[in-house]
């Protein structure tokens, strides 16, 4: 498909970049449809799991989430058993969210979600070029302070 394009924008590796990150999304979306998930899902009760208990906003924060999204996520995730509120301690109109044992083994299927998404994704690569992209995207991402 690459060869119809004009040259012009088609080589340039923004395009490019673009390109493999709308497909990267497509395949991600996919995955977690097809176990009745969101990318919020993942990124929320990995931010439980990685760092703890946790009041909301340091949810958004450590998830990379706007405080809305957060919202109807943590909802939607307590509906599911995956995480549990409680009223702080510190501040009883501040409420705790903890990640459940049911919200773990979630968090397993999303993560094997991921693993489909992005063999799918990256199946033209051999494992040496899947390490250099890695090291690259790390490299770029850290230098410009991406969420």
């Amino acid at each position: 498909m690459v060869d119809e394009l004009a040259a012009r924008f088609a080589q340039r590796p923004t395009w490019r970049l673009s390109t493999l990150a709308h497909r990267s999304h497509q395949l991600l979306a996919a995955a977690f449809a097809e176990r009745g998930r969101r990318g919020h899902d993942f990124r929320v009760l990995a931010a439980l799991d990685e760092f703890g208990e946790l009041h909301q906003a340091a949810i958004g924060r450590h998830a990379g989430l706007d405080p809305s999204d957060v919202t109807q996520t943590v909802r939607d995730l307590e509906a599911a058993g995956d995480l549990t509120r409680r009223p702080s301690s510190d501040d009883r109109r501040r409420m705790v969210i903890a990640i459940t044992p049911a919200g773990r083994r979630t968090l397993e299927e999303l993560d094997a979600a991921i693993d489909e998404a992005e063999a799918a994704l990256f199946a033209p690569l051999s494992e040496p070029q899947r390490g250099r992209l890695r090291t690259t995207l790390a490299a770029l991402t850290d230098a410009r302070d991406l969420p």
